[in-house]
């Protein structure tokens, strides 16, 4: 099995996010990281078998943050489509 990852970002693209550093940042992160989650399964739908929303804390050079990820089973096509529907009709906004 093929395992893909799609990165979602931490909230909606025209939202903002909390940053590190900032007071109480780590449980306003994984809130707003839920909160993203609830709203793609609300606007996408549930994830198919094969596919899975998850948060994930990504470590790169400048700091680690949390995120969104799609992860998926890339031999499964509702899977893998699933995945590329939430890359590209991710709600933009809360509303």
């Amino acid at each position: 099995m093929a395992q893909g990852v799609i990165s979602l970002g931490a909230v909606s693209a025209r939202e903002s996010f909390t940053r590190a550093g900032e007071a109480g940042d780590a449980q306003r992160a994984h809130a707003e990281c839920r909160r993203y989650v609830a709203l793609l399964r609300d606007a996408i739908g549930p994830e198919p078998r094969g596919a899975q929303l998850r948060i994930r804390r990504s470590e790169p050079e400048r700091g680690s943050y949390l995120e969104v990820v799609v992860e998926y089973d890339d031999e499964n096509n509702v899977a893998r489509a699933y995945a590329i529907r939430c890359d590209r009709e991710a709600p933009t906004t809360w509303e």
